[in-house]
């Protein structure tokens, strides 16, 4: 699975407009290999958008973007209502499993998205993906609220990953964090495997939403 990351930062007064033309790319729901996208602003930055989508395979992506992209953005004009905009491609590493089996599900029911995005020294990359599947994954499954998720590394820097995992809402993530987080760091001993770490949490806008229709 390829995992696209895009964050804009949007004008203050293009939010609406912004919200808006996301709706848009709903034209992207039959498209061969689309899994789905999801989006929302970051809870800890109000302008900042936060948008992922995945896909079956490089391939698809590709047909998409050099077939299909310009001319949805070039119709909606949406680059207008944002100052600046990143994406990073990721392939996914593992499936983060949860209270649902499939990742489609997982998409259509989360209503809160947890994101992190961490550089990894390169002697700890294993010890890293190690407690990503003993510790994190494990972890979170037993709060009976996380529906399941994704881990990927970069396409372009192996020692950059990806975790996200979806919530049956902002509430049971905030407990989990309240309750739970802090004993499962002291177990994976994360200090020592990063460089740096940052994170998106973002509710889950259900008219940004997509889902390929083909699945």
């Amino acid at each position: 699975m390829l995992i696209k990351r895009i964050t804009c930062q949007v004008k203050s007064n293009e939010v609406e407009t912004f919200s808006r033309l996301q709706t848009n790319w709903e034209l992207i729901h039959n498209l061969k290999g689309f899994i789905g996208q999801i989006g929302g602003w970051d809870i800890k930055n109000k302008l900042s958008a936060c948008i992922y989508s995945f896909w079956e395979s490089k391939e698809d992506y590709d047909y998409f973007m050099g077939n299909v992209h310009d001319e949805i953005v070039s119709k909606s004009n949406q680059s207008k209502t944002y100052s600046s905009i990143n994406v990073e491609l990721f392939e996914e590493v593992n499936n983060i499993t949860g209270l649902l089996d499939d990742f489609i599900s997982v998409l259509r029911k989360s209503k809160f998205i947890r994101t992190a995005l961490t550089d990894v020294k390169e002697d700890r990359i294993n010890h890293f993906k190690e407690v990503q599947n003993q510790v994190w994954s494990p972890g979170m499954k037993t709060t009976n609220a996380m529906l399941g998720g994704k881990f990927a590394c970069s396409s372009k820097d192996n020692h950059r990953y990806l975790t996200l995992t979806g919530w049956v809402s902002q509430e049971a993530h905030e407990n989990y964090t309240n309750h739970l987080f802090t004993n499962l760091k002291l177990r994976a001993n994360t200090e020592l495997d990063i460089i740096r770490i940052s994170s998106q949490h973002f509710v889950s806008e259900d008219s940004w939403k997509v889902l390929g229709d083909h699945l």
